[in-house]
């Protein structure tokens, strides 16, 4: 079986997932393999929430179990599947510190195992993959590629809009239809969600109501230079209706992204990632209002060194780019891991917040958001 171009087709098709990720091989014989894999994680946060009340938690970190499927087929094909599920290790669900990694559509968030990954399709040496699914949309490969800090991130680009950013397409996008390839250096991705969709936004953070969405479209691409540098772009866009107690309209909801990275996220030395967005209709503000034009930045600069010790640092921001609105999300992330073995890491993350929220009458206020957290992740 050609399963290192199946691993390698697959990691364009979804994105890049976490960067630990490991499977155990539970069925192999000529033609299939079958493996379960995934990431148990818990940390201990404490801090104040934007109101400013003290709390010291423990919480789930990117808890989840998966499935991987692959068969021969003829003529140089093979199938590929995937089931994966967020796995809640603790009772306590409170958005105080969510990642967006950790996120699950609106309704999930208090089931024990939520729907996270789940598509079928196939894979081919020359001519790339078909799948189908709930998968990583096509712009992850550009957004993706500053979403791996241990706790904290993943605010600054707008991927998880709406909860894990399904309906818009552009994180973990539900139904959609996906080709993916690469030529030589150039990986290619395009996805479609076709057809109408009305979606309960009850308890999101856009308001009790409905979204129908109406067909979402997307295309990226990033070309390797000499194994280190690789450069990307996508664009992605969902037409949407809004009808919920803080937004009502259609709206097109578009994301035009970019990214830059220099090394191998994971491995020894130097990994750097800079990666952009410019939105309209699509990130929100403190108060769940739609943004009609905003400007998200993320940056995340790691070093693993000889001794498997590393540091973590980033910037994750967003802004309003609208007249009046002054609102902006900022925060730095400084932090450090010990990968104590290639299945057990132990990690801690500061998160220093200089965000500026707006009330009701856009008038502007300092949240107190500082956070400190230890955890620990356990890989198979």
């Amino acid at each position: 079986m050609k399963i290192k171009h199946i691993a390698s087709v697959s990691t364009v098709a979804l994105g890049l997932t976490s960067f630990t990720s490991s499977a155990v091989e539970i069925y192999k014989d000529d033609k299939n393999l079958l493996t379960f894999g995934g990431d148990l994680s818990t940390h201990f946060v404490s801090g104040e929430d934007a109101s400013g009340e003290s709390y010291s938690e423990i919480k789930d970190g990117f808890s989840r179990i998966n499935l991987n499927f692959t068969s021969q087929l003829s003529d140089g094909w093979s199938a590929i599947a995937k089931t994966e599920w967020k796995v809640r290790l603790t009772e306590n669900d409170s958005d105080l510190v969510l990642s967006g990694n950790d996120k699950v559509a609106p309704g999930d968030s208090e089931e024990t195992l939520a729907n996270r990954l789940g598509y079928i399709g196939v894979t081919h040496d020359k001519w790339g993959s078909i799948t189908m699914g709930k998968q990583w949309g096509s712009t992850y490969m550009v957004t993706g590629v500053t979403d791996s800090f241990m706790i904290f991130g993943a605010d600054g680009l707008g991927i998880y809009d709406l909860g894990d950013g399904g309906y818009t397409g552009v994180g973990r996008a539900e139904k959609a239809l996906q080709y993916n390839n690469t030529f030589g250096n150039l990986a290619f991705s395009t996805q479609i969600q076709a057809g109408n969709q009305n979606v309960d936004l009850t308890g999101s953070t856009a308001g009790d109501g409905e979204l129908t969405l109406d067909n979402s479209y997307a295309v990226a691409a990033a070309y390797t230079f000499n194994d280190i540098l690789t450069v990307g772009l996508g664009y992605n866009v969902a037409s949407i209706e809004i009808d919920t107690d803080l937004n009502s309209g259609e709206y097109d909801d578009t994301t035009t992204a970019a990214s830059v990275t220099y090394g191998t996220r994971g491995g020894d030395g130097l990994y750097v990632a800079v990666a952009g967005v410019k939105t309209e209709n699509h990130q929100m503000d403190n108060q769940g209002g739609l943004l009609e034009e905003a400007t998200g930045i993320e940056t995340m600069v790691a070093y693993r060194f000889d001794n498997d010790f590393e540091v973590i640092g980033g910037l994750i921001s967003t802004t309003s780019d609208e007249s009046g609105n002054d609102y902006e999300k900022k925060y730095a992330i400084i932090g450090g891991a010990y990968y104590w073995s290639d299945n057990f890491t132990v990690y801690s993350e500061i998160k220093i917040d200089d965000s500026t929220y707006v009330n009701q009458d856009m008038s502007t206020f300092k949240p107190k958001d500082d956070v400190v957290g230890v955890g620990a992740r356990f890989t198979f």
